[in-house]
């Protein structure tokens, strides 16, 4: 596996692409140089990408600033807060299942 950590990395691999696919190349053409998009991993990391996903930015952000303000963005407070606590922050109940399966995976680590 590569890790995609500079702006040289994603120009080789859209180069790569371009080289493969004419249609892709075309849109390098107009689109211009890709831009290298990294964000923090861990826990609130995945939590916002849950909460993001099939609602609008709007009310994603919303949400999120809730739970910010809560202190609902760690695993423990997430497991303390249970389906009620995760329902008055704003989310669904498929994202509270979510949420609480996530903060139950321990998915964060020293490094």
């Amino acid at each position: 596996m590569r890790l995609i950590e500079t702006e040289a990395d994603v120009a080789e691999g859209a180069a790569w692409l371009g080289a493969q696919h004419p249609a892709m190349a075309r849109a390098l053409d107009v689109a211009g140089p890709l831009p290298l998009r990294r964000r923090p991993d861990g826990f609130a990391a995945l939590l916002n990408a849950i909460i993001g996903q099939q609602v609008s930015t709007a009310s994603a952000n919303a949400i999120w600033m809730r739970l910010e303000q809560g202190g609902l963005i760690a695993p423990a407070p997430v497991i303390a807060a249970g389906e009620d606590g995760l329902r008055a922050a704003g989310l669904s109940r498929q994202k509270i299942a979510y949420a609480l399966a996530l903060a139950e995976a321990g998915v964060d680590y020293e490094a």
